[in-house]
């Protein structure tokens, strides 16, 4: 009697082990790791430019098969602002009148498609001001409990000639997780993004 006894508490520790391990791996693939944002866009006086927003690295720009109601993937990142373009297509440029935008809007949390991976935030400027800018990024987070910020060094963007096209340069925001092993929900990730007129 005893002997079966031992048995059996031997069995149901192990079951105990085996659910509990089962339980912690299903707990940690389950995890959320996404960010909210919102990207202001801050020009000099008579700084007129394009601008091409585009993120990468989130779940949602890893979607091969648009979501209901959008016709494609790409109708989807622009509705939700995942895409931002500023100036393209015959809108008002950054700084012209007429151009409302003051700020990049994106609709939804940013999921993190992989752990390991960052989301990119690239901002791809065009300068239509007659004098040279200075492009950066500033007021974002660089360190926390949840997400690491890296941005990279401000791009200086020579003055736009009015018979050829304009001179371009991009400037980003890469996030990457602190800690992999404690999710996390709707991390505000702003920053903005600076725009300087400079000296030729």
């Amino acid at each position: 009697m005893r002997r079966s006894a031992i048995i059996f508490t031997t069995i149901v520790s192990m079951v105990l082990c085996v659910s509990l391990l089962a339980f912690s791996v299903y707990a940690h693939l389950t995890q959320t790791f996404s960010v909210s944002n919102t990207i202001g866009f801050n020009p000099d006086d008579n700084v007129y430019v394009a601008l091409e927003c585009r993120i990468s690295g989130a779940a949602q720009t890893s979607l091969t098969t648009p979501p209901r109601d959008y016709d494609s993937v790409e109708d989807y990142l622009y509705a939700v602002g995942i895409y931002q373009d500023v100036g393209r297509g015959g809108t008002p440029l950054l700084g012209e009148e007429g151009c409302t935008l003051t700020e990049w809007h994106i609709l939804e949390s940013l999921d993190f498609a992989s752990v390991t991976q960052p989301i990119v935030y690239t901002i791809t400027i065009y300068n239509y001001s007659d004098m040279p800018i200075r492009v950066s990024i500033s007021d974002y987070l660089t360190n926390s409990e949840h997400i690491r910020n890296e941005v990279s060094e401000p791009v200086k963007i020579e003055g736009y000639k009015h018979d050829d096209n304009p001179s371009s340069a991009q400037v980003w925001l890469s996030t990457t997780i602190a800690d992999t092993t404690s999710g996390f929900s709707d991390v505000q990730n702003n920053f903005t993004v600076l725009f300087e007129t400079t000296v030729a």
